[in-house]
């Protein structure tokens, strides 16, 4: 249900009524009645801690990171584009995957045009994948339906000699059933698409519109063996449906990386905030990633 799915991404909020009840009850004196209203809260934190596992966190790299990945969701309606491409060029990514972009890349962003010569979006504009490195066989992957705007981006990018898969997308957020359908279904093919890489480095970048306990984005991440890029045990918000309410719906997903540094940036005149992730190609990063 996508009451389910979409409601699962404020689980971390419900700690406040939880912790409410279980002292309202504690104060009444009766320890059986307390230690059933604490089974809630437990569970809770198993749901948290169970989470984490879900994500690479920053260490110390053995060297230099080689790749450095950005996500940024520019706002259809935002007006200040220049001010928002200083931000990108501040935080000088080597790829970087724009949401919410209507225009030709060239046009809206003619500086970054510059630094990132390659570059393809969507058959509708709305998703972008820019590089600074050639991008190699890059393609867009038919939804088969009839919104082109979400079709997710394809492309390999070469590191140290080392060819690297990127997809980029922008996942429907789950605000109804249909809205749901759509979601489930660009999962299920960007699941698809990671089973049809040979093994080796891998960057999904983009708005997922789901935190880890979403469950079909927890599904995806289990399936696919690919995991979030954080700078510790937990991540910062990047976008605010509610005042104060942050979630964190703006990922880079990696496999065969480790992940150096993570930061969350500005993005001017935009509802979301950046993402930008500092990796290095190791042999070892995937199972050091499913043992966190």
């Amino acid at each position: 249900m996508w009451i389910i799915n979409g409601g699962a991404n404020f689980l971390p909020f419900a700690v406040i009524p939880l912790v409410l009840v279980l002292g309202a009850v504690a104060l009444l004196g009766r320890w059986r009645l307390t230690l059933l209203a604490a089974l809630p809260l437990v569970a809770w934190s198993a749901l948290m801690l169970g989470s984490r596992e879900l994500l690479t966190t920053a260490a110390s790299c053995t060297a230099a990171p080689e790749l450095r990945a950005m996500t940024a969701n520019v706002l259809m309606s935002n007006h200040e584009l220049g001010a928002l491409a200083r931000d990108v060029l501040a935080a000088d990514p080597d790829v970087v995957v724009f949401q919410e972009l209507r225009e030709d890349f060239a046009s809206a962003f003619p500086e970054l045009a510059e630094r990132y010569p390659y570059h393809i979006s969507t058959e509708e504009p709305w998703v972008t994948l820019a590089s600074r490195l050639p991008l190699e066989d890059a393609r867009r992957i038919d939804l088969l339906i009839e919104d082109k705007a979400r079709q997710p981006l394809a492309a390999t990018v070469t590191v140290r000699g080392r060819p690297v898969t990127l997809f980029a997308i922008h996942v429907m957020p789950p605000l109804n059933s249909a809205a749901n359908a759509l979601h489930a279904a660009q999962y299920h093919l960007l699941a698809q698409q990671v089973a049809l890489t040979t093994p080796g480095p891998l960057l999904v970048i983009g708005d997922f519109n789901a935190t880890p306990l979403s469950p079909t984005f927890a599904r995806f991440l289990v399936g696919s063996g690919l995991r979030l890029s954080a700078a510790s045990g937990g991540q910062a918000p990047t976008h605010f449906p509610r005042a104060h309410l942050g979630l964190r719906i703006d990922h880079v997903l990696q496999r065969g990386f480790q992940v150096c540094g993570e930061q969350v940036v500005t993005l001017t005149g935009s509802d979301h905030r950046g993402v930008v992730v500092d990796l290095r190609l190791g042999e070892t990063a995937t199972s050091d990633a499913v043992k966190r």
